[in-house]
């Protein structure tokens, strides 16, 4: 093969070195961008702790729905969760604009509540800001679609809603002191 045929053009123009020698320069993949801090999540087979401020979240296991915490994150919206007291662990996917209640196989949820008292789901999420969906048509859901800084410990405030923290509940006995489930 000559040079002039192993040339070829990409988005930067002609990458000679990259054609030649087939270091996957002209085949970009698609990336995460900037993952989530570690300590939102809890460890794998420990659980979260009251400690600490790791993510609640609603996913589906197959069989149904379930409470858990983030254990890894594998993409902007891939994570693997793993239920609250209970072993094994799970690859779902983010899913925006469902109550918890309809999540299918491998999809999960995260929920907010806002300052004016309404739950919100997660559409997007980054390391200080969340991007808002409204789960359902009822009440006034003036923060869809907005993004906003989240906490996970104290209130809701004007420009800060309040996201579910896992390692101060304990779902398995019924004593879930903040569930924001709406309509679930």
């Amino acid at each position: 093969m000559s040079d002039s045929e192993a040339i070829k053009v990409d988005l930067w123009g002609h990458n000679p070195v990259a054609a030649r020698t087939r270091i996957g320069l002209l085949n970009r993949r698609k990336q995460m961008g900037r993952p989530l801090n570690k300590r939102l999540f809890g460890a794998e087979g420990v659980g979260p702790t009251a400690a600490g401020n790791e993510i609640k979240v609603n996913f589906h296991n197959g069989s149904g729905v379930k409470e858990g915490y983030i254990v890894k994150q594998k993409g902007s919206k891939r994570f693997v969760v793993e239920e609250i007291e209970t072993g094994g662990t799970f690859t779902c996917t983010l899913k925006t604009g469902v109550l918890p209640a309809a999540l299918s196989s491998g999809e999960m949820s995260i929920s907010v509540q806002g300052d004016d008292s309404e739950t919100y789901g997660v559409s997007k999420i980054s390391g200080r800001k969340v991007t808002l969906a409204a789960p359902s048509l009822t009440g006034s859901n003036a923060l869809d679609g907005t993004s906003l800084r989240y906490v996970l410990t104290g209130s809701a405030s004007s420009g800060v809603v309040r996201m579910e923290e896992a390692g101060d509940d304990n779902t398995l006995s019924g004593s879930d002191d903040d569930d924001f489930s709406e309509d679930a």
